[in-house]
């Protein structure tokens, strides 16, 4: 129990001087350009989305269209991260992923808001890499008021998407990305 409460003792030190070793070593011009060239030539495999783990989705809304003159078309773009099935190890094709992007506008419009939602369902390609941007995925949301109909004019509208594998066979969840847009203030054009 001694040389177990000693080697703890002496890894805490090594590891708070090693910290303060590097942070020192940082606040220089040549520290930092050498932190930097390590960090560089690190290498990390990392699958992000396998396993039922998160990978992640980015959302972007790029405009929005009135329909009817009641309806709103949002349209987005997104980029996924690959996902990898677990049992093999191989990347999951698009053909084998399903998801749903769900997009909220509101919209004031006179003295009221038009406020209301809609989703589409997906099947993107998640192939986003460290090595590859991945591929722009499209998509158009219809979004329905719930009250007064939307206007030609402007709005603010949020999305959240995610897409997992559906041929999944495996024990535990199956691998899956997820995200959100920021709230964004789109132009709702005829």
């Amino acid at each position: 129990m001694k040389i177990l409460r000693r080697f703890a003792l002496a890894f805490a030190t090594v590891a708070t001087v090693g910290t303060g070793s590097v942070l020192a070593f940082s606040t220089t011009s040549f520290g930092a350009a050498m932190l930097r060239t390590v960090g560089h030539n690190l290498v990390v495999t990392a699958r992000a989305g396998g396993g039922g783990g998160g990978g992640t989705m980015t959302i972007t809304i790029t405009g929005a269209t009135l329909v009817a003159r009641v309806d709103a078309s949002v349209h987005l773009t997104y980029v996924c991260d690959q996902m990898y099935d677990p049992s093999t190890g191989a990347p999951v094709p698009a053909s084998q992923t399903s998801g749903n992007i769900f997009v909220s506008m509101q919209e004031r419009v006179g003295s009221s808001v038009a406020n209301g939602g809609g989703s589409t369902t997906i099947t993107p390609a998640c192939d986003r890499t460290p090595f590859f941007a991945g591929t722009q995925n499209q998509a158009d949301v219809l979004v329905m008021p719930s009250g007064a109909p939307f206007k030609k004019g402007t709005a603010v509208a949020q999305a959240f998407g995610s897409a997992c594998e559906t041929g999944f066979v495996s024990f535990g969840p199956p691998p899956c990305d997820s995200g959100q847009s920021d709230p964004t203030v789109v132009t709702i054009s005829r």
